[in-house]
Parts: structure tokens; sequence; C-alpha cells
């Protein structure tokens, strides 16, 4: 009898965990790019928040079955699903993860009509997916400019150059992990959570925003600048030098209950005006159409990102000479390391097959530079990136790379991207980096490497 009484409730959540099994590759990406970076400390929160609001829908009757099947929703669905197999087979992160969302709205709203109370618990994911990480570098920057500000009004010798900030004591670097991205993520959680269920006007819901955001920044800037009036005063013996992040929340913590306090500030002003939070409620006659729900489930089964790692097109090398390196590249996540002899230099090929998501040339740990190696100066040519690079012993080298497909070769990243997205029509998931190194006997100039650059 329970399950019939939530029958929405049950059904949200099967749809949402049948999406979540039959895209396992992008929810292992989200584990790795979400629930284990501290940047997204919060994500662990998020499904048990989602499950709330889906409880929450049923209780206060907000979400209602469809009675037949909507062809509308049912072509979206098909291009969404459409979309997110090319995506996979592209191996382009944002694009993936955004058709994923896409399709999983689209398979929801196959089953349940569409309406803004039913359309926020899914939107809601968006806090879980990495897309944030596009605004680490602005804010950065951002940081940096107030903190200088603000040590310009202590005693504190202070020196800044890029991202850095020299005090007698040492030198603080403000790196993309203190922008304070994670203060801002968590902030325009709480807000849209908030706003979704107290508040409804416009105005109250831009108030209580802004005052979260601005929280949010103000939360890193006071941390960076107390960090580094404590370095200076304990001469950078202090604990919070080495260990820093858990620092950051103890300040949040009142910010967050201002941020509460002015939350119910407006929501009294919108009580005493006769409005209140979103109390649409609708009719509990509500029968399932057992038809979209198979639609649905079939969709979901079939345009799915594990389905589409299954049928992708492994392009092996069959030519493939296995390479001895003593010296290796900092490469990750592929199949094959081939070489091939010319004059001399031996010319190593790294080639992915793209079995599983990361496997690609353009994996972001993917570094062409030795570790333990410095880069002196670049030495590019047309179609090569070429680096004249220092080991620890000062012996000098020369390396060169680039990124290729079946289609062909690139000197940069985004060039490969452009070119899976190319063969992405043709499943077509390979690609590969090309890599060179030669050490210099007098002094290092391209006439090293041409003839085998050619």
């Amino acid at each position: 009898m329970e399950l019939r009484v939530h029958r929405h409730f049950w059904v949200l959540i099967f749809i949402t965990l049948l999406w979540c099994i039959f895209n396992y590759p992008i929810m292992g990406s989200l584990w790795a790019y979400s629930f284990d970076d501290g940047t997204y400390s919060h994500a662990y929160l998020v499904p048990f928040i989602i499950v709330y609001l889906f409880y929450i829908l049923e209780e206060e009757n907000r979400v209602l079955f469809r009675t037949q099947p909507s062809l509308v929703w049912i072509g979206l669905a098909l291009a969404t699903g459409v979309g997110l197999v090319l995506a996979t087979w592209s191996q382009t992160s944002l694009l993936y993860w955004a058709a994923s969302l896409a399709v999983l709205y689209s398979l929801i709203f196959c089953v349940f009509r569409f309406n803004v109370s039913t359309f926020f618990p899914f939107a809601f994911l968006v806090f879980i997916f990495p897309f944030w990480g596009a605004l680490a570098v602005p804010l950065q920057s951002l940081s940096v400019y107030v903190v200088t500000a603000i040590m310009g009004l202590t005693n504190i010798p202070v020196y800044v150059e890029n991202e850095f900030v020299t005090i007698p004591a040492g030198v603080f670097e403000i790196a993309e992990g203190c922008s304070g991205l994670r203060y801002v993520i968590v902030s325009a959680a709480i807000s849209s959570l908030y706003i979704f269920l107290y508040l409804k006007t416009f105005r109250s819901a831009f108030i209580f925003t802004a005052v979260s955001l601005l929280g949010a920044l103000v939360t890193n800037w006071l941390r960076i600048a107390a960090l580094i009036v404590i370095g200076h005063e304990t001469d950078m013996q202090s604990s919070l030098m080495t260990d820093h992040n858990n620092f950051g929340w103890y300040i949040y913590i009142p910010v967050a209950i201002f941020q509460f306090y002015i939350g119910r500030k407006l929501e009294d002003r919108e009580h005493a005006a006769g409005k209140s939070g979103i109390t649409s409620k609708r009719d509990l006659n509500s029968s399932l159409s057992r038809s979209a729900l198979i639609i649905a489930c079939g969709l979901c089964l079939v345009l799915s990102s594990s389905v589409a790692l299954m049928v992708a097109d492994d392009v092996a090398n069959e030519d493939c000479s296995a390479a001895t390196l003593t010296i290796e590249p900092r490469i990750y996540n592929y199949a094959r390391v081939c070489s091939v002899t010319i004059e001399d230099i031996e010319l190593v090929n790294f080639e992915f097959d793209g079995e599983h998501l990361d496997d690609k040339a353009s994996y972001y740990l993917n570094n062409p530079i030795p570790e333990g190696f410095n880069v002196v100066r670049s030495l590019d040519t047309d179609k090569w990136n070429v680096r004249e690079v220092r080991d620890k012993y000062t012996k000098r080298f020369l390396i060169a790379y680039r990124y290729g497909t079946s289609s062909g070769f690139y000197k940069s990243p985004f060039g490969l991207k452009k070119s899976r997205l190319k063969n992405a029509l043709s499943s077509d998931m390979s690609s590969s980096i090309q890599w060179i190194i030669v050490p210099c006997e007098s002094s290092c100039n391209l006439s090293n490497i041409e003839r085998a650059l050619q």
C-alpha cells in the first residue's frame, strides 16, 4: 500500500537509478572528478537532497504522471540520447556530462508532466558535475586582486607577482584551488535550494542569491588574507600553512548563518505581502502511462554511454614495434607503445583505444615532459611542439610531440578534440601522442631532429 501511495516517488527513483546504471562510465568520471575532488566535497550531500526533494514532490502532490506518451519528449529523449552517444565517442568531457543530464531530463518528462517543481531536483544535479571548473581562473585572478588590496591595509611588506604573494616570512601561492570556487558552488546550491523551498518572488530570489555568492567570495578573501597574516606572525610555523582547507569552512559558518538570517527576513516579508513559497498542488488522480515508461526505459537502455563504449570501433595498429624507453614522458591510460626508427632517432607512438572515457591523448594528466625535467625554451615548428629541456644533472635534450587521430596529427589538444568530434560519427575513439627525445651534443637546435620531423 505504501508503494502505491508513493508511486510517483518510486518511479522517479527508478528512472534515476536506471540512468545511473546504464551511464556508469560517466558516473565513474563523476566519482573521480567530483566526489573524489575537494572542490566538490559537497557532492556526497546532493543525492540525499535530491531524494528528499523527490519525497517532498510526492507529499505535496506537485508531480503528475503522463496519461499517454508525449511525442515531443520522446523525440527530445531520442535526440539527446544520440547526442550522448556521439559525445561519448568524441570523449569530450563537457559534452558527455551535459548530454547525460539532458537525457535524464528528457526521460523524466517522457513519463511525468513537465513543471518547474519536477524539474528542479534534477537540475540540482548540476552541482555534482564538474562544469564549474571554468570559473576557477577568473575567480583566482579576482582573489589575487582583492587580497592584494586587503594586504595593502596592513603593515606587512607584500610583493605580488602573478599568483604569488611574497612576504618576509615566505611565499604564498594563490592557486586555482584557492580561487574560492568550492564556496561559490556551495553557496549557489544553498541559495537555489532555499529559493525553491521557501521564496517566490524574483526580488527575494535575487537578493538571497547575491548575498550568498558575495558571502562565498568574502569568505575566501578573508581566508587567504588571514593565512598570510598568520604566516607572518608565526614565521610560517603554524599548522595552517600546510592544512588550511578546513580553516575556510570555519569562516564560512557565520557567513552561512547570516545568509539564512537574510533568507528568513525575505520569507517573512513575502508572507506579510500575502505571498509564499511554491504551493501549487495538483490533482491526486494521475495514472501512469505504462507505454511511456517502457519507451523511456528502452531509450535509456539503448542510448547510453555504456552501450556507446561497447559498440565503438577499436582501431588497432597491426604494425606495432614495441618501444624501449630509458626516459619516459608522463603519459597515462594508453593501450600500446609503438616505435619506428628514423635515421637513428626513435619516434614513439603512444596509442589510445578509447575503451574507457579517460583513455585518450588529451587526458588532463598527460605530460610529454618527463618527471624531473625543466623546460628551457620552445622551438616549435608548423607541425610539432618542440621543447628544449634540462634534467636534474643539467644535461639537455630536445623533446618533440604532437597529437593524432586516424584523420591526422595536431599540435594542440584543441585540434585533437575537433578531430575526435568528426570521428565520433564513425564511432572511432582512437587517438595517439607521437613523441621524440634526443640528447643535445653541444647545442640544442632543430637541426638535431629535423630529419625526424618531416
